[in-house]
């Protein structure tokens, strides 16, 4: 592995966040390990903001709108998800998928906090087991992130199963996406995000200075709409 590269921000004005609770978690935050014990290994500012703003430019207000999110860790970035839906006056809630019974629990008291708990529902187990029972049940994704296992074959897998349910303008996320890993290890993230390039077409972004060990950003998109 390459040795770690942080993006994550520090010592900026709170007050850009769109949602108080998340602002009081991130104050005073100067270093990774206060970060990581205020508000878990979550993707941090300036991502939150890009997913904030990305998605008020996404989201259809004349739908109900799905948002899905694997890896909910502590909330925040799920706060993030739902307080977009909020302040778009769409309709819609956020589907967030976690493995670790200790961090839903972090997560819901979070999400009662930031006083966006009716707009998430939150499934606990394992993504390989739970996403692929829900796709069952949906018949159009528009946003999905993807941010649990960062392991090439789980993320191949998170993928895969959303596939067929996601519209033709979709867009989905992947964090971690700098390439960090050495020829023989697993190729994680960066080697997944190559492989669906690759089997499934797509339009890819990558921001290089985003989040933190490991770093980036990468916005895929099913089809280019002109």
């Amino acid at each position: 592995m390459k040795p770690p590269v942080y993006h994550r921000m520090f010592g900026y004005d709170t007050d850009i966040l769109p949602n108080r609770h998340l602002a009081s978690l991130e104050q005073g935050v100067k270093t990774i390990d206060e970060a990581r014990a205020r508000t878990g290994a979550t993707i941090g500012q300036p991502g939150w903001g890009f997913i904030y703003h990305l998605l008020l430019s996404h989201l259809d207000r004349s739908r109900e709108e799905i948002i899905i999110e694997t890896g909910t860790n502590f909330g925040c970035t799920s706060i993030i998800l739902a307080q977009a839906l909020i302040d778009t006056g769409c309709k819609g809630n956020v589907l967030t998928f976690e493995l670790d019974e200790n961090n839903v629990e972090v997560a819901k008291t979070n999400f009662e906090k930031a006083e966006v708990d009716s707009r998430i529902e939150i499934r606990c187990g394992d993504s390989k087991i739970t996403l692929p029972e829900f796709v069952k049940d949906v018949d159009s994704i528009r946003f999905a992130y993807l941010d649990a296992s960062h392991l090439y074959g789980d993320v191949l897998f998170e993928f895969e199963s959303l596939l067929p349910v996601l519209s033709d303008d979709a867009i989905v996320l992947f964090d971690n996406t700098y390439r960090i890993a050495d020829p023989e290890e697993d190729q994680r993230v960066n080697g997944a995000l190559k492989t669906i390039k690759e089997l499934h077409g797509g339009n890819l972004i990558n921001l290089e200075s985003v989040s933190w060990f490991t770093p980036g950003l990468a916005i895929w998109q099913k089809n280019l709409l002109l």
